[in-house]
């Protein structure tokens, strides 16, 4: 038999070769669907080593048939004679197609080639378990040969495409070989083919449905999902599996039918809002639009309703209004239209949630408030509330009490949202939603803002879940406030999270203005304030302007723009308090208020007016008073502050305050020389470097100034001493409170050379591994830190031979290469793992060094080994 693998056109892949044996003895097991590469893979080893080869398909016949004759032996020669055969010379043995009934138990048992094994399905051979054990099987499935995003781009080379194609296919080689050939997607009906070959019919199926749906969820998930999983076509995802998209669009474009059949038989299997997406991704209109007359909980973004805006519309009242609120969450007036109608509707669930909506969004700012037609559809629910049950009812009176809100009436918005407590079960999800508002409340009248703040994080993995319409503006909300409390990088990763959500764009946009604002981003501002014009939605313009106008310093860019960010940042920026707006009726903008007074005319009764407003007192002044503006006898006040920034500032008596916050020194010294502190790298120059050096090694004063000045009187190197650590103080602390060198020189250091001291006395070899560096305190040239620098190594040395394994040697080596303690035990190593070659390989580039570098042959053990490997 003819090897079929001669010159490999495809990728190299040195990842995956690099696992593999190369000798008689071991074994490797490719268990992947079609079109993941297993005869590619099994070619290129063949290519790479200096073995015959012999190569057989399951489907032509048994394998020990096929092996006897390529073997020149009977066909029906027995096993015995055919493993003979093998062990006679140096053999790879590549079985194809296998689908665990053969006879292979002889060839397992002996091993007596490299013998590679490739199968669609898992293979139930009772020698594969022993042989794992035993470490002569090597076992590659789908995971592992999936192309990674770097090797998908080697296969492409110059062609684009790559990143796009790896996403589609999820590194399924077939397809990402062909699209980087072609240029265009692959051919549906081989792959459709190759999936029927490679599944059971169950999986099959499953994979119909999956084309389908966004996500499966794992409580869905069945043995069918699992193969699907095992054999490398779901991608794993927090809430679930999902098919690869090239899989999908395949599916969907070429099998509608068996597609719809699929999601008609998982109808009991899948939540709702996903039964949902199914059937309209499948083509199941009319199932859809039933659907969504039923009386059930839909968690679907709205954007996902809107884009079936012209099916919706054909609904039946159930559908629209759905479809009415969907429109308005994404800020589109058109939705009022679709409801006004529905609040009118005979069935009274109908029109108490139409009026809800009605009520909410027409009490909204941020669509152009109408607090009298608001007010109107609030009344027309209360007449509705004892015909509908508790739970709709309750959901009703927490969206009405948007109304009395904005109206400023308090305590009639609080006994709506007790009552919407009262009325809901208490198993209902959609008691978060008055529960988070209730918080707001008691800020507003108590200034409880870490309350509020902790509702809003407790509501949020629920809103997601029930309600993510919701979970947009919790977000903006959460990085609002804690850019209130100065806490910058939480605000920041709330604001992102908040851009990039679905659901509620408005909420998401103002998200973007806040986060372009805090990163400084002025033609980011700008951007958004443009799209803001776009959904004519004059807060979010006139926001967005008074951020544009902060950033810039200018005044002129608010011209036109009101309301009262606006007018706060006029007033700031003319210096005049006399445009500041009327006196804001909400706390947290009363906050914003006091704030805009105080940065015009540092007035202390502002100062203690936002000290007061909240319960938190100092915390809030970071995120409303620059720091340079506290007034110098209240030092206290800074504890609100970042530490970095009140280090900068150089105000000594805010830093005494919290040195006990100040982080410790980290200094990194193998390797690199680099000195790390709270304000970023320390420079160090000249003497200071190795003042630095040898106060780390806790070399005494004394000792340091005569090593460092040997050849002057012992007072001159001492004054000359006491000269370089007044500059090393400086350097290590600028804001000028000693914190890390003390008279008994250094404390409060982390250092590297500390952390593999500690890894060497534990004998932690892997620890030590990752902080071994060379030279110890590069650029420094003193006979001591020679004398530190060679300790430190054998010291490693030590602890590397005596750990013994492979990464440790190959350290070693790299180190010294002429180390024969670390290069025998590699080499045996190497053998133990059927790696022949790169045994070899190892000996040879030992040997040539040896002579090019000292002129000297290698000892007895190194040149039998040698001569063993060469023959």
């Amino acid at each position: 038999m003819v090897p079929r693998w001669q010159s490999p056109v495809y990728l190299e892949r040195e990842r995956l070769l690099s696992l593999l044996p190369e000798e008689p003895g071991f074994a490797v097991l490719l268990e992947a669907p079609a079109g993941f590469g297993k005869s590619v893979l099994a070619g290129q080893l063949a290519a790479r080593l200096d073995l015959r080869t012999l190569w057989a398909s399951a489907k032509l016949g048994e394998p020990r048939g096929l092996l006897a004759k390529a073997l020149a032996l009977p066909e029906r020669a027995p096993w015995g004679v055919v493993v003979e055969a093998l062990k006679e010379e140096p053999t790879l043995v590549v079985l194809e197609d296998l689908e665990g009934d053969e006879d292979l138990s002889p060839l397992l048992r002996t091993l007596p080639a490299l013998l590679v094994l490739a199968s669609r399905t898992p293979l139930p051979y009772p020698e594969l378990p022993k042989l794992l054990a035993e470490g002569r099987l090597v076992r590659l499935g789908p995971e592992e040969l999936a192309f990674t995003l770097e090797e998908a781009r080697a296969l492409f080379g110059e062609r684009p495409g790559a990143e796009a194609a790896h996403r589609a296919t999820g590194g399924w080689p077939l397809p990402l070989f062909l699209a980087a050939l072609t240029g265009k997607p692959p051919e549906a009906k081989a792959l459709i083919q190759g999936l029927r070959e490679s599944l059971s019919p169950e999986a099959f199926r499953e994979g119909l449905l999956l084309a389908a749906l966004p996500y499966l969820p794992r409580e869905a998930a069945t043995p069918a999902t699992e193969e699907l999983f095992a054999k490398g076509l779901l991608r794993g995802l927090p809430q679930g599996y999902a098919l690869h998209p090239l899989l999908q669009e395949v599916a969907r474009g070429s099998l509608g039918s068996e597609v719809q059949r699929a999601v008609q038989e998982a109808e009991g299997r899948l939540p709702p809002e996903l039964l949902a997406q199914a059937y309209h991704a499948s083509g199941l209109h009319e199932r859809l639009l039933s659907l969504l007359e039923r009386p059930i909980q839909l968690n679907l973004l709205p954007e996902a309703l809107t884009a079936w805006r012209d099916l919706l519309e054909r609904g039946g009242p159930r559908a629209r209004l759905r479809l009415g609120e969907a429109l308005l969450q994404c800020g589109k007036r058109e939705g009022l239209a679709l409801l006004k109608p529905l609040a009118e509707s005979q069935d009274p669930g109908v029109a108490l949630t139409a009026s809800g909506h009605l009520a909410y969004y027409l009490a909204d700012p941020l669509l152009g408030q109408d607090l009298g037609r608001a007010r109107a559809h609030l009344e027309k629910g209360m007449g509705l509330l004892d015909q509908v049950p508790p739970e709709l009812a309750g959901r009703f009176l927490n969206d009405a009490a948007r109304v009395p809100w904005e109206e400023g009436k308090l305590e009639e918005a609080l006994g709506m949202l007790e009552e919407a407590l009262r009325r809901l079960p208490l198993e209902s999800p959609f008691r978060i939603a008055p529960l988070t508002n209730l918080a707001l409340l008691r800020f507003e009248l108590q200034g409880d803002l870490m309350g509020w703040i902790q509702a809003i994080e407790e509501a949020i993995p629920l809103s997601l879940r029930y309600t993510p319409v919701n979970h947009a503006g919790h977000l903006r909300d959460l990085g609002r406030l804690h850019l209130l409390l100065g806490e910058r990088a939480r605000a920041e990763a709330y604001l992102k999270e908040a851009q990039e959500a679905k659901g509620h764009p408005l909420a998401s946009l103002e998200a973007g203005m806040l986060l372009a604002h805090l990163r400084g981003d002025e033609e980011g501002v700008k951007a958004l304030v443009a799209r803001a014009k776009l959904w004519e939605n004059p807060y979010l313009v006139g926001r967005g302007l008074a951020l544009l106008a902060l950033l810039r310093g200018d005044a002129r860019v608010l011209e036109g723009a009101e309301g009262l960010f606006p007018a706060l940042a006029r007033a700031e920026l003319q210096k005049d308090p006399g445009l500041l707006p009327p006196y804001p009726r909400e706390r947290e903008e009363r906050l914003y208020w006091h704030a805009a007074r105080y940065r015009i005319l540092r007035g202390r009764e502002d100062l203690e007016a936002i000290l007061g407003l909240t319960q938190e007192g100092p915390r809030l002044l970071a995120g409303l008073i620059p720091l340079g503006l506290l007034p110098r006898d209240r030092p206290e006040l800074a504890r609100a502050y970042p530490l970095e920034e009140v280090l900068r500032s150089g105000w000594k008596e805010a830093v005494a305050l919290r040195l006990s916050e100040v982080p410790p020194l980290k200094a990194e010294v193998l390797g690199q020389f680099r000195v790390l502190g709270p304000l970023g790298k320390v420079a160090l120059s000249g003497k200071a470097r190795e003042v630095f050096a040898l106060l780390l090694l806790g070399v005494p004063r004394e000792e340091i100034a005569f090593l460092l000045w040997p050849e002057v009187p012992e007072g001159a190197a001492l004054n000359n001493l006491s000269v370089w650590l007044s500059r090393l103080r400086k350097a290590l602390e600028p804001w000028g409170v000693p914190t890390y060198l003390r008279e008994e020189g250094l404390c409060r250091v982390e250092s590297d050379l500390q952390a593999l001291e500690a890894a060497l006395e534990e004998k932690d070899a892997q620890r030590a591994l990752a902080l071994y560096q060379e030279p110890l305190f590069p650029s420094l040239d003193l006979p001591l830190l020679d004398r530190k620098r060679e300790e430190l190594y054998h010291r490693v040395r030590a602890l590397f031979l005596e750990a013994g394994e492979a990464r440790y040697l190959e350290r070693l080596l790299e180190l010294d290469p002429l180390d024969e303690e670390a290069l025998l035990p590699l080499v045996n190593g190497c053998l133990f793992r059927g790696q022949r070659a790169r045994a070899l390989k190892l000996l040879r580039a030992y040997e040539r060094r040896l002579w090019e570098e000292l002129g000297e042959r290698p000892s007895g053990e190194v040149a039998v080994l040698l001569r063993r490997l060469q023959v």
